[in-house]
């Protein structure tokens, strides 16, 4: 089984199992909380009733100009949209796997009420386009990734959230994964396999010592502190929202640091994950994993077709690449939590791995998909 999470910042927050230090679940989502599991698996137990014979296929196209690195807005992003496609036996459509790599944050703070956020236009899209079909959403490595090519950090000219502008992205993602399903050519002998390895990963350590996080905290608490407002007006904007409210992510990065000092001997447990079925294969890990890393696990896979998912079997926060953390190595504590120096590396100021741990994930992941393609 292989429980993978979209990721929406417009959804209840449940953090429930996370090895994240200071991460909460949300007031008010008990009820939503208590039947979620009860959910899931009756998910699991209808498609288990449902199994019949399949033919599968797979195909890769690219959206340009629709996503951005978010961190560094000049460096590359994985723009891939792959689908797997699965009809049965007659040539009917069964479902349609779709992976693209892009934070589910079109709608930021406007509203109060739940949102599935754009996978939610894709995948009524294709399943307008393809009646029968069941259209599931695999979220990519976009720990760096943001929707739109000016959603980056500190743009205080990005374009502005909205329902628009989520269904727009949503169907024009629809479409050229209605283009990649096209082509995909479901094959009869199409074998399945799967795997999983265990991994301790060493906790990042910092420079900061305990009594200086402790006056940072006490400091920040006695201090008087902006409150985010219920809904956003149109000032306000997730790229730019630290500089606005910088309470919350002072407070995330506090409290963080000094677990990672706490816990510094404790390493962070987690599960790598591949399915793999005829020619295309998901590789899963439990992180906001970096765009980088995903894109190399990804190039070496032997498979033809291959979808790197983070958001999978737990939450351990954000990963990046060691070259990555060698940006913030050194900087003093006052000046990391300034939200205008340093909001730009979100991402990587508040992973907990350290340094070098990431390729051992990448080489993990590798070394599973060889042993299922084999």
């Amino acid at each position: 089984m292989l429980v993978h999470a979209t990721h929406s910042h417009s959804a209840p927050s449940l953090s429930r199992g996370s090895g994240v230090a200071g991460l909460q679940d949300a007031a008010g989502f008990e009820a939503y909380t208590a039947v979620l599991p009860d959910l899931v698996s009756g998910a699991v137990f209808a498609a288990h009733r449902r199994l019949r014979p399949a033919h599968v296929g797979a195909a890769v196209t690219h959206a340009p100009g629709l996503s951005v690195n978010r961190v560094r807005h000049e460096r590359p992003v994985d723009d891939a949209v792959t689908v797997i496609r699965v009809d049965d036996t007659g040539g009917a459509p069964l479902a349609a796997v779709v992976g693209f790599t892009a934070h589910p944050i079109t709608v930021g703070g406007i509203t109060t009420e739940w949102d599935a956020e754009y996978p939610a236009p894709l995948r009524a899209a294709v399943e307008a386009e393809l009646p029968g079909v069941e259209c599931l959403f695999v979220q990519g490595c976009a720990g760096d990734v943001a929707p739109f090519d000016d959603w980056w950090f500190g743009n205080w000219d990005a374009s502005r959230h909205s329902y628009e502008r989520r269904d727009w992205l949503g169907e024009k993602l629809a479409e050229a994964a209605l283009e990649a399903h096209a082509r995909a050519e479901p094959s009869p002998d199409a074998r399945v396999a799967a795997g999983a390895e265990w991994l301790d990963l060493r906790r990042r350590r910092h420079h900061y010592t305990a009594d200086e996080l402790r006056e940072a905290t006490e400091a920040w608490e006695a201090g008087a502190q902006p409150d985010w407002p219920e809904t956003w007006s149109q000032e306000v904007h997730t790229m730019t929202s630290a500089q606005q409210f910088p309470a919350s992510y002072m407070w995330g990065a506090l409290t963080m640091y000094a677990d990672m000092v706490e816990r510094a001997d404790v390493p962070v447990r987690t599960e790598v994950q591949a399915l793999a079925v005829g020619d295309a294969a998901i590789a899963a890990n439990s992180f906001e994993l970096f765009n980088e890393p995903g894109s190399q696990i990804k190039a070496s896979s032997p498979f033809g077709t291959t979808i790197a998912a983070a958001y999978t079997n737990d939450y351990l926060g954000y990963l990046p690449a060691s070259d990555d953390l060698d940006l913030v190595a050194g900087v003093p504590l006052g000046d990391i939590l300034d939200q205008d120096k340093w909001r730009w590396a979100y991402g990587i100021t508040n992973s907990n791995v350290d340094r070098g741990e990431v390729d051992r994930l990448v080489e993990a992941s590798t070394e599973l998909l060889g042993r299922l393609h084999a």
